[in-house]
């Protein structure tokens, strides 16, 4: 049987180091609000993430993996942000297009990094003002989205939690979440941040 006060400490420091997260994520530029998931949250926002991918990418036209929302819902904690996305994240990496043998066929490129790309990649092609098709790559098998891990650096140096990830969220979480926490708007956008708690 586990020993009562070891419980009740181990929950005490618990709910400091969330409210140290929740203080430091708070305190982001463009930040309005954070939730932490709880079972019954965590739980509806799996079932959806496992809906978006049956349903497919481009109107169910090209398979998709959120390999952020993952491994983010992976973590001991999860959390989601609701703010303004260019001050939240770097999204660099955040989306790419790949055959079944893992080629890059395609990737998104924010636009304060599209001048540099193209330098580097002259013969790319953009579909869109932030997606880019490199040419002469010899497709292997089906391509799929990959929708990659995101750096979250807003927690570094607390020395409390470890493997922090994040990732971004369908458009079904997204509006599940958005209701739940009576934030509708137009102009802001969530987050999904994982961590562990670091008991060493």
């Amino acid at each position: 049987m586990p020993d009562v006060r070891s419980y009740i400490v181990e929950n005490m420091e618990q709910k400091e180091i969330l409210a140290m997260v929740e203080k430091r994520v708070l305190d982001i530029p463009g930040v309005v609000a954070i939730r932490f998931l709880d079972p019954e949250m965590r739980e509806e926002v799996t079932r959806l993430e496992i809906l978006a991918e049956i349903n497919g990418a481009c109107m169910g036209l090209m398979p998709f993996v959120n390999e952020g929302v993952w491994e983010a819902l992976s973590r001991e904690i999860s959390f989601i942000i609701i703010g303004d996305a260019h001050f939240i994240v770097d999204n660099e990496g955040l989306l790419y297009l790949k055959d079944m043998e893992g080629q890059v066929l395609g990737q998104y490129v924010p636009a304060h990094l599209k001048k540099d790309f193209l330098k580097k990649n002259p013969d790319a092609q953009f579909l869109s003002d932030d997606f880019v098709i490199h040419p002469g790559v010899s497709v292997r098998g089906e391509p799929y989205f990959i929708i990659s891990e995101i750096p979250f650096k807003h927690l570094e140096g607390l020395p409390e939690i470890t493997r922090v990830t994040s990732g971004s969220v369908s458009t079904m979480s997204d509006d599940f979440v958005r209701s739940a926490m009576g934030l509708t708007g137009p102009k802001t956008w969530t987050h999904l941040v994982g961590f562990d708690i670091d008991r060493t």
